[in-house]
């Protein structure tokens, strides 16, 4: 009777690990996801304001772009997110754009499914 009652008690728990990997995994992933776009679209707004502010004179948009997507590039590295060039080319002309007209970047509702990865390759999602 043990034995059976054990038997059982060991299906149950696998069960509910499956269910777990199941459901829980897919949510953590996203959970990532919004917090890494949270943290790259804090940083470029500090960065475009930064060389805003720093960058003077002869201070081209050229140059302070060029020194923004730089920085950008080595912080997201160290974080080892990998977003395509033309993603961060979109987030810094955002940034400099909602700065301009004194708002905030906000995450966006709905985050582009596998916008995200690791240095890995593997997709954030």
């Amino acid at each position: 009777m043990n034995e059976v009652l054990f038997e059982i008690l060991k299906a149950a728990v696998v069960l509910v690990v499956v269910i777990l990997v199941r459901y829980a995994a897919p949510y953590l992933r996203m959970k990532v996801e919004e917090t890494q776009c949270a943290w790259i679209i804090k940083w470029a707004e500090i960065a475009v304001k930064s060389a805003e502010q720093t960058i003077t004179g002869d201070g081209s948009n050229k140059e302070k772009k060029a020194i923004v997507t730089k920085l950008l590039k080595s912080m997201l590295i160290k974080k080892n997110i990998s977003i395509s060039d033309e993603q961060l080319d979109s987030l810094i002309e955002a940034a400099v754009f909602e700065m301009k007209q004194g708002k905030y970047l906000e995450l966006p509702s709905a985050i582009a499914v596998g916008s995200l990865s690791s240095a890995e390759g593997e997709i954030l999602v």
